[in-house]
């Protein structure tokens, strides 16, 4: 009889990188075996069928409405998740088990994704639940929690999380027992070799703890060279210069990837572009636009878009967020004429684009590292110093990279940490974009960052780039390629 894998998620089929590296775990899994029967579980999107592409034979869907966070499932009304007590948490979280029990009773292996987040504790307790009763009904389902990040670094959610507490009536499991449980039934993976450190420290014994990287995927190179194309619509539709050059950002806009940061870049670059001061006789020419992939619709990344968006209209800068409407994860042609495209891919605009930013500051892997080289495109910005080393110990030359951008005496993410909310601490970093009006405070910085911007600066030189680009590019499709992480993805699965 063939395994049956179910891999859940809260959302299935919704635009962001957990679904992108499903996606491209479903594909790898179905190559290797493809009796291998695997069911997509969570609140599926309203085009989850158009998620991946062609549809794998052994591939099934299954909603579940109460793994949206928004769900009514018979919550206490008015009552958000961050105002609920744990005694809701456990009333809700105990009814969930009981649809898992028999929602994914035909499954073998159970693989969720990111539940140590806290997104909806009542979801990741139910888990803890159904874990549980498997073990000790002796029931052979296995699970593989694979983790993203930590709640840790999520304080709401943290505080969320920890209102599970053992003194609390006597019978309440703690808070660590619920994010890390620990029965025999349940493996884990971390993405990154530290956040497999940390699974060690939380108590996971070491050979439970399995690191496996997230995937690249060639499948985004597109079959013909359509970026140009691209590209004229999107100078065309923001109405910019032709020989504009774009710096793309591929990703959600949202508060942790520091997009600020990345418009203070791409304004420090205009400023410099052409001006007879050189740094180390490396003089940039050019004018540049920053494109930032997708624009959120709701929550707080929507509010914390609308600041920038606004920021940027009201001083004309060269950024432009969300061009969705635009481009997807694949290219869609026009069913009357294939050679029509109505919807252009994420490959597509990387050809669109010159070079690729990054400035985040939290990340639990960090695909703009190592994606955009399978497209020929070199990624600058900021490294992250929990992330950048396991691709560098792969081989990868990303030394070029800055640990810290100094502006006055702060590096730039840190600007603003005194103020009293997320908002003003916005609005102060957003202020020194503005000062790169002033030719004293371009000097400043540069000298206080001369090295960095130095290494930085020489390679927007084509010629010097290609090195770089085509020893990344190898490490990359050796290292990161979907075959081969999904060969130890579904070693994991068959190895209990």
């Amino acid at each position: 009889m063939k395994l049956h894998l179910g891999m859940g998620h809260y959302g299935i089929g919704f635009k962001d990188g957990v679904n992108t590296v499903i996606s491209r775990n479903v594909r790898a899994l179905h190559k290797i075996d493809p009796e291998l029967k695997i069911t997509l579980f969570g609140k599926l999107s309203p085009n989850y069928k158009d998620f991946i592409k062609p549809i794998p034979a052994k591939l099934e869907y299954l909603n579940i409405d109460e793994f949206n966070p928004e769900a009514e499932r018979g919550r206490i009304r008015e009552k958000s998740i961050i105002d609920q007590q744990v005694h809701d948490y456990v009333w809700q979280g105990t009814n969930i088990a009981e649809i898992l029990v028999e929602k994914l009773k035909d499954m073998d292996v159970i693989m969720t994704e990111n539940l140590g987040i806290g997104i909806d504790p009542s979801v990741t307790y139910a888990f803890y639940l159904y874990a549980q009763y498997c073990f000790t009904s002796r029931e052979p389902k296995k699970f593989i929690y694979r983790f993203h990040d930590f709640v840790q670094q999520r304080p709401v959610n943290f505080k969320n999380v920890k209102k599970f507490y053992e003194s609390r009536f006597g019978i309440m499991p703690h808070w660590h027992s619920v994010l890390y449980p620990a029965f025999p039934n349940i493996k884990y993976i971390a993405i990154n070799r530290y956040d497999r450190t940390r699974l060690f420290e939380h108590g996971i014994e070491e050979r439970n703890v399995h690191y496996i990287p997230n995937s690249v995927d060639r499948a985004i190179i597109p079959p013909d060279d359509r970026g140009e194309e691209l590209r004229s619509k999107i100078v065309e539709r923001e109405k910019l210069d032709p020989d504009v050059r774009f710096i793309l950002y591929p990703v959600r806009c949202v508060r942790r990837k520091n997009v600020e940061e990345a418009i203070f870049l791409t304004k420090f670059f205009n400023t410099i572009s052409g001006r007879k001061t050189e740094i180390r006789n490396h003089r940039l020419r050019g004018k540049f636009h920053l494109l930032v992939s997708i624009r959120p619709t709701s929550g707080d990344d929507a509010k914390y878009t609308d600041q920038l968006i606004e920021f940027v209209r009201k001083h004309n800068l060269p950024v432009t967020i969300g061009i969705d409407d635009l481009v997807s994860m694949e290219r869609e042609v026009d069913s009357a004429d294939p050679n029509k495209i109505t919807m252009y891919s994420i490959g597509d605009l990387y050809k669109a684009s010159e070079l690729v930013i990054t400035t985040s500051i939290l990340e639990g892997f960090g695909f703009a590292y190592i994606e955009p080289w399978i497209m020929d495109r070199l990624v600058i910005g900021r490294s992250i110093p929990l992330i950048t080393p396991d691709f560098q110990a792969s081989g990868m030359k990303l030394g070029y990279l800055y640990n810290a951008l100094i502006v006055g005496r702060h590096d730039f993410k840190d600007i603003g940490t005194d103020e009293p909310s997320p908002d003003s601490a916005l609005q102060k970093r957003l202020s020194k974009i503005l000062k790169l009006n002033d030719p004293g405070f371009v000097d400043r910085f540069i000298e206080s960052n001369e090295t960095s911007i130095t290494a930085t600066i020489k390679l927007f030189d084509r010629e010097r780039r290609e090195k770089i680009i085509e020893r990344n590019k190898e490490v990359v499709e050796e290292v990161y390629s979907k075959e081969a992480v999904g060969k130890k993805l579904y070693d994991v699965i068959t190895s209990f």
